[in-house]
């Protein structure tokens, strides 16, 4: 039950109009999508790391690449220590880890 409770909490602070580190954090994740989305579209697979759409990989510290195999990809980034968010490109959905 608290876990639900830190979940909900968790979703809501995210979608709240914050302006921090998580929002930065969540933005540059959805950046990623649009472009892995787009590279994939226009190739038609998906590409090694992020260097390929065009993006600085300076910036990692915000939220991760991983290609998991040709057609499967997942970015995620961090919350506070433990916890994460993580979106799948199978499932197209956003899950909360920790």
């Amino acid at each position: 039950m608290m876990k639900k409770i830190t979940i909900i909490l968790t979703f809501l602070y995210l979608f709240s109009g914050c302006c921090d580190i998580i929002c930065e954090r969540q933005k540059h994740a959805e950046d990623i999508i649009e472009k892995v989305e787009s590279y994939k579209l226009k190739t038609g697979k998906l590409p090694q790391n992020i260097k390929e759409i065009g993006m600085d990989d300076t910036q990692m510290h915000l939220s991760f690449y991983e290609k998991i195999n040709a057609n499967e990809y997942q970015i995620w980034y961090g919350l506070d220590l433990g916890n994460s968010m993580i979106y799948n490109s199978k499932t197209k959905k956003w899950r909360y880890s920790g």
